[in-house]
């Protein structure tokens, strides 16, 4: 219902999440390819919360929050998952697999609704896309000591 109108304006509909309860907060990420600003925000803000008033999706009262996924970008669809290949993701999942459910690797490969992500200590996990409860990008500090670029040389050895 959103996307439409956030895509009309220019922007990229990355996703959104509904906290209910008591003041609720919709929260919904958008992005652009010369990034976001304030702004573009209260923009997108103004020309859903017109959408909102009118569907009326959510009984009671929220809070409607407009944010960029920011550098650890959240993970809706597989295809956020395909754009990220070789990168790190923080994710849980709603079932234990391998006895947990929080994993932190880097995302080897997306076949259908499989994802592949490479753990250490783990190895190689394959899971379908709607085992995922949460997933994020995580954002990785440039390490220039020897020790990171160490640390990188053996991520990139494990992503062949």
């Amino acid at each position: 219902m959103l996307k439409s109108e956030v895509e009309d304006l220019g922007f990229e509909w990355v996703g959104g999440e509904f906290r209910g309860g008591p003041g609720g907060l919709l929260r919904v990420y958008v992005d652009h390819s010369d990034g976001m600003n304030l702004d573009h925000c209260a923009e997108i803000s103004r020309a859903i919360s017109g959408v909102l008033d009118v569907e009326d999706p959510f009984p009671g009262a929220y809070r409607l929050e407009v944010s960029s996924p920011g550098v650890e970008r959240p993970m809706f669809r597989t295809a956020d998952f395909a754009r990220f290949v070789g990168h790190r993701v923080r994710l849980r999942l709603y079932k234990p697999v391998a006895r947990q459910k929080k994993f932190e690797g880097v995302i080897q490969g997306v076949d259908g609704e499989n994802i592949t992500v490479f753990v250490e200590d783990v190895g190689e996990l394959v899971f379908r896309f709607e085992e995922v409860e949460k997933a994020n990008l995580v954002y990785e500090f440039a390490d220039n000591s020897k020790r990171g670029r160490d640390k990188r040389k053996k991520r990139r050895a494990a992503q062949k």
